[in-house]
């Protein structure tokens, strides 16, 4: 499916405006495709701890 030119701007202006939600967005995209792709179970259970402190982290605030 192509873009048009003005999907392309109005997802370059978007990207400017929001910078970290940009890099939140492309982050999880990264982080699924890394899970779906090539995670082993050493490399998910490795993600399960991470996940379950950030969890943690994020219930005390």
């Amino acid at each position: 499916m192509a873009i048009t030119k003005a999907q392309a701007k109005a997802t370059a202006k978007y990207k400017a405006k929001h910078p970290e939600a940009a890099k939140a967005y492309q982050a999880r995209s990264y982080a699924r495709r890394y899970i779906k792709q090539y995670a082993d179970n050493e490399g998910l259970d490795e993600l399960e701890k991470l996940i379950h402190i950030r969890r943690e982290e994020l219930n005390k605030q």
